[in-house]
């Protein structure tokens, strides 16, 4: 999956007006649409929803900092891929079945996390939920607005060679955050049906002794799998890091093994519930690791109900946009269409959509004398950044003429067929 932007429209947007003058006498069948031009009057109801900012994908100084940020994530893929170490995790013999079929079951639900706004600073998140809700450390995100997020290859881990550089990362907007808690929700569109989110537990699947496991990325070594046992539960539990930042949370203490990578990864019972997040462990103290209970995580979620349905690339549009009306156009809970005014006059004159909803525009509309008729629909159906098709309404009857298509993708149109 590639790294997703918006295309600056604008320059094929003027291409293709001036071409209109000169298509007569095209006429050969059209293929079959993927998307259609979206209507709206003034009886139109929009849903006005609150969006979380992430980095400016329509401006040229941001498009830079994304390429950027981009090449940070792929040269990190480049590095770790070097110096994985390859060798099989060993079980304790009579955990072993029950290791197995843990890992075997959650290992999908499990992602390595990339901020480049920090440094480069990896660590671990997890489906809590279908819609596409991540949860992670907020140290682990601290400072940024958008994460890389990988899944685990097809392929398994061990003798992978290439293990991130043939696998793309998804986009994921840091979407809330609670500092005290160090806790953090990332919401990611377009994952893979197979990837199901966790089974959370409850406070009383959890007592001193048990046993408890950890999946995350300890030193870049990713989908280390560990074991240990409960050590202790400590109630408002306090700790500062490097930063300065200040935290206090009930915590899970353990022997579970964690370093630096673990951070925000689950912590499963023999049972497979998710009883708390991995988060620190002490220097120079002799196996003590921490996780932050639970509840927490639960409370977190329950706070934060609305950012379920939030599109990431939707609020790139609110951020240069803030006034763009949206649109659920299939009725399913998530925003697939903004309408924007460009040149603030009262009038709407562009419209971005995202189809399948997996945080890429694939098309924009445009109105260029604004009374309410879409003359070009502009498509990138091969989500490359690149725009390779267009759908003209001459006319402005509603109903689209000719169809373009810029087949290398050069930014010149090669054929057109009529309608």
């Amino acid at each position: 999956m590639y790294y997703r932007i918006i295309v600056d429209m604008k320059l094929l947007r003027t291409t293709i007006v001036f071409v209109l003058f000169i298509l007569l006498g095209f006429a050969v069948n059209a293929e079959e649409k993927k998307l259609k031009f979206r209507g709206i009057t003034k009886d139109s109801e929009f849903k006005q929803i609150q969006i979380n900012i992430s980095p400016d994908l329509l401006k040229t100084g941001e498009f830079k900092k994304l390429k950027l940020n981009y090449k940070k994530a792929k040269n990190f893929s480049i590095e770790t891929n070097k110096n994985l170490i390859k060798k099989k995790t060993k079980f304790r013999s009579a955990k072993a079945s029950e290791a197995k079929n843990i890992f075997k079951i959650y290992k999908n639900s499990v992602f390595f996390l990339l901020n480049t706004e920090d440094e480069g600073a990896i660590g671990t998140g997890f489906l809590v939920d279908n819609s596409g809700l991540v949860l992670s450390n907020w140290h682990v995100v601290d400072g940024a607005k958008s994460i890389f997020v990988w899944t685990h290859p097809e392929k398994g881990v061990v003798g992978t060679d290439v293990l991130f550089e043939k696998v793309e990362p998804y986009f994921g907007q840091v979407v809330a955050e609670n500092k005290d808690k160090d806790l953090a929700l990332i919401k990611v569109n377009g994952l893979p049906k197979n990837i199901k989110a966790v089974n959370l537990g409850s406070s009383n699947e959890v007592e001193i002794g048990d046993d408890v496991w950890a999946i995350g990325h300890p030193k870049s070594l990713p989908w280390s799998f560990s074991y240990g046992m409960v050590s202790q539960i400590r109630p408002n539990y306090k700790w500062t890091y490097k930063d300065g930042s200040n935290h206090t949370a009930t915590v899970i203490q353990m022997q579970t093994p964690i370093s630096t990578g673990n951070s925000g990864g689950p912590l499963f019972t023999n049972e497979g519930k998710v009883i708390g997040v991995n988060t620190l462990f002490q220097e120079g103290g002799q196996n003590l690791n921490f996780a932050i209970h639970i509840n927490h995580v639960k409370q977190f979620i329950k706070d934060n109900p609305d950012v379920k349905n939030i599109n990431p690339i939707g609020a790139a549009i609110k951020k240069d946009y803030p006034n763009a009306k949206t649109q659920d156009s299939n009725n399913n809970g998530v925003t697939d269409t903004w309408y924007v005014d460009t040149n603030n006059n009262g009038k709407i004159d562009t419209a971005f959509i995202d189809q399948d909803e997996d945080s890429y525009i694939e098309g924009t509309m445009f109105d260029e004398n604004e009374n309410g008729v879409w003359e070009i629909l502009l498509l990138d159906t091969d989500k490359d950044g690149k725009t390779n098709k267009a759908y003209v309404d001459e006319d402005e009857d509603k109903n689209d003429d000719f169809i373009a298509h810029d087949y290398d993708q050069d930014g010149k149109w090669d054929k057109y067929e009529k309608i």
